[in-house]
């Protein structure tokens, strides 16, 4: 937010702008804000046309995964472990396309405008942006292991996976640990 002190009688000459933290503004400073603007105004409409489109496929990939298993349905093992299996990778779907959406919304909440957004989904800082992508992280890593778990033939070394996709939610979680 701008502020404006005045420094005499006559407000033409003696006004000052400064910016939050109390340095003036000149013109370049306000050029660099205008230009930064506008630089994040493209991260935010490119992050958001990502996040509408994934949303969008997702969508469209559930109704063809809902029509496939109505019009040929089918008890087998092997073909419910492919309905979950697609189901599950649905939900990663929409987690990714979250992820772009919090990143649209926070860095238009950081560096363009405040936004009117949820107490939940306020961000006042790049922390708060990364506290919540972080969050998404361990349940995306956790819907991908379920994934790998459930399609798993026994040729390939889920333990390795399994173990390292732990170690990835541990260190997460120290972190937040650490930080609260």
């Amino acid at each position: 937010m701008i502020t404006v002190e005045e420094k005499g009688n006559t407000p033409e000459s003696n006004t000052t702008v400064v910016n939050e933290c109390g340095y003036p503004e000149t013109g370049k400073v306000m050029l660099v804000r205008r230009i930064s603007r506008l630089v994040f105004l493209l991260a935010v409409l490119g992050t958001g046309i990502l996040a509408v489109a994934l949303f969008i496929y997702g969508f469209i990939v559930t109704l063809a995964s809902l029509a496939h298993a109505v019009t040929q349905p089918s008890m087998e093992l092997e073909a419910m472990k492919e309905v979950m299996a697609i189901s599950i990778e649905i939900i990663d779907l929409f987690l990714v396309a979250t992820v772009f959406y919090i990143i649209s919304l926070g860095f238009y909440e950081l560096f363009i405008s405040k936004a009117p957004l949820p107490g939940w989904l306020k961000i006042c800082d790049l922390d708060d942006l990364k506290d919540k992508l972080l969050g998404l992280v361990v349940i995306a890593l956790a819907v991908l292991f379920l994934g790998e778990a459930l399609t798993w033939t026994g040729a390939a070394d889920i333990l390795g996976y399994g173990l390292g996709t732990a170690a990835t939610i541990i260190a997460i979680s120290l972190y937040f640990w650490a930080k609260h």
